[in-house]
């Protein structure tokens, strides 16, 4: 189920530059992050039983996918993270 476009903006400072996204694209974001570090951890997981060679890569639709499935609920765990960190600062 695709969400409205979120109206919230999030903006991230990096040492070249200053990222200005919606909340739906910074959880987009986010899940892809998740998505690829759970891939590495995996693989390395199945370099210490077969030979690297054997380890075929995930297909982008995968990604998709999860992402796809994961985005509503990653927004939730932000707003989550917010609801403590403004509880946490009070």
């Amino acid at each position: 189920m695709q969400s409205l476009s979120s109206k919230k903006y999030i903006t991230i400072n990096t040492t070249t530059k200053t990222h200005t996204m919606t909340e739906d694209e910074y959880a987009r974001w986010l899940c892809l992050l998740e998505g690829v570090e759970f891939v590495s951890k995996r693989v390395e997981q199945l370099k210490k039983r077969s030979s690297a060679s054997e380890i075929d890569w995930v297909k982008p639709l995968a990604f998709q996918k999860y992402i796809e499935e994961r985005v509503e609920s990653m927004k939730s765990d932000l707003h989550e993270l917010e609801k403590q960190e403004m509880s946490v600062n009070s």
